[in-house]
């Protein structure tokens, strides 16, 4: 089942519009128009549930970093629904454990000079752990 994200933003410019999506997409979201994405992309059938751990947190958190250190831009609301399921079993062969940044965000997106492979991939690899 998919997970779909809509927001509405204010004080924002086409390069930041463009960059959204192009972090989303990287990700392996879908463009549903405007400011609504969904993941998985619709008709994709090569996994056999979404992965919360490589695709669809990375993306979130990338979407409230963006907020946080974009203050001319400003998130005026936003919902996100979910009617999902996602695991991680080695022994049954059964979903993804944590991947490589570089494997996680290896989605093109439709403009992949508004958002860089290599800043996405440092930028997941490279997220620190406050302890």
């Amino acid at each position: 089942m998919p997970v779909i994200v809509t927001f509405d933003l204010s004080g924002y410019e086409t390069n930041d519009h463009g960059r959204i999506k192009a972090m989303f997409e990287r990700y392996g979201w879908e463009d549903l128009g405007g400011t609504s994405y969904r993941y998985p992309k619709l008709g994709t059938t090569d996994q056999p549930v979404e992965d919360w751990l490589n695709h669809i947190v990375p993306a979130l958190m990338l979407f409230r970093a963006y907020f946080a250190n974009n203050k001319h831009v400003t998130l005026d609301r936003m919902s996100i629904d979910a009617h999902s399921s996602s695991g991680y079993n080695p022994d049954t062969n059964f979903g993804r454990g944590v991947l490589d940044g570089a494997d996680a965000a290896s989605y093109d997106p439709g403009d992949p000079g508004k958002f860089g492979k290599k800043n996405i991939v440092d930028w997941l690899n490279n997220i620190p752990f406050p302890y």
